[in-house]
């Protein structure tokens, strides 16, 4: 699922787009994005926007912890949960941080506030996928504290997400 919406979401970014971009996406093969980080690179004029595709979980119970704990203002079920890459067992995160130094405001990890394919198929006929898909840039989750797992949840609406390991917007 994780290649549809990759698909979906760069055809339907570049369809609404004002601008095309210069030559075709860059998608880089698992070796490369091992090096690299992200995704997809997407050379819009004068800049490239760079993406890390991740699929969310949706959490449907008042038990999940970010509920539980209460930690989380605004955030009610349904929500969506994404899990990161432990850092002991990938370099993603610190290279899409890496990255971003680079190019300021032009990395993200995007991902989906779509719950179910029925939604999806709608929102890809409709050239909405990039518009329902949230975006959360590497330097603002900031480095992993440690090699244990972590996650981000949102929900459609919230202005912000939550890095929930210790939990904050």
């Amino acid at each position: 699922m994780e290649f549809s919406f990759g698909y979906a979401f760069t055809e339907n970014l570049i369809r609404s787009s004002a601008t095309a971009p210069i030559g075709a996406p860059v998608f880089p093969n698992l070796i490369q994005e091992g090096k690299s980080g992200y995704d997809i690179r997407i050379n819009f004029p004068g800049v490239p926007f760079f993406f890390q595709y991740k699929l969310p979980e949706l959490m449907k119970r008042g038990t999940a912890f970010e509920i539980a704990n209460g930690n989380c203002p605004g955030l009610s079920i349904p929500f969506f949960r994404i899990a990161m890459m432990r850092r002991d067992v990938s370099r993603q995160h610190e290279l899409l941080i890496r990255l971003e130094a680079r190019y300021p405001s032009n990395v993200f990890y995007a991902a989906p506030c779509i719950a179910n394919i029925d939604d999806f198929d709608k929102a890809y006929n409709a050239a909405a996928v990039a518009r329902q898909s949230v975006f959360f840039s590497p330097t603002d989750i900031g480095p992993l504290p440690d090699d244990k797992a972590h996650s981000l949840a949102y929900k459609s609406g919230l202005p912000n997400g939550y890095f929930c390991s210790d939990p904050k917007p």
